[in-house]
């Protein structure tokens, strides 16, 4: 049997392994005549699988996390009076600081034509307004 270094298996690699190991305990287990084993092991092996579960729901979440900071990575701001958010590659397109900042939306903001004060930019997410 070959040993792989722990810090080159992915976290999925290492569960599977786990589960891999305490399925064949249960498998022999199950050969035994002693109950109070095979139940024990047959808990552990449920155990594993939460685990497993907990583990990979973990994985995708860091993934979405690192994935989340890239694209701040992108970001330029709060910049100006108005305290605008820019993509670096579109420093000429606002993003509407309230939206930018709240933890589920990321909205440009469109520029309209304000009939009483003139041209400004206003949120068609959260309706927000500022002047140009």
């Amino acid at each position: 049997m070959t040993l792989v270094p722990p810090a080159v298996l992915t976290t999925t690699q290492l569960v599977g392994g786990i589960v891999a190991s305490a399925k064949n305990a249960v498998d022999l287990a199950k050969v035994s005549s002693n109950h109070e084993l095979k139940a024990a092991l047959n808990e552990l092996y449920d155990s594993v699988l939460d685990v497993k579960a907990r583990v990979l729901d973990l994985d995708e979440e860091n993934r979405r996390l690192k994935e989340e900071l890239g694209r701040r990575e992108e970001i330029i701001g709060p910049e100006g009076k108005n305290g605008f958010f820019f993509y670096k590659a579109k420093p000429d397109k606002p993003l509407c600081p309230v939206c930018w900042q709240s933890a589920t939306k990321k909205n440009p903001v469109f520029l309209v034509d304000w009939d009483a004060y003139g041209p400004g930019y206003r949120c068609v997410i959260c309706n927000g307004l500022w002047d140009k």
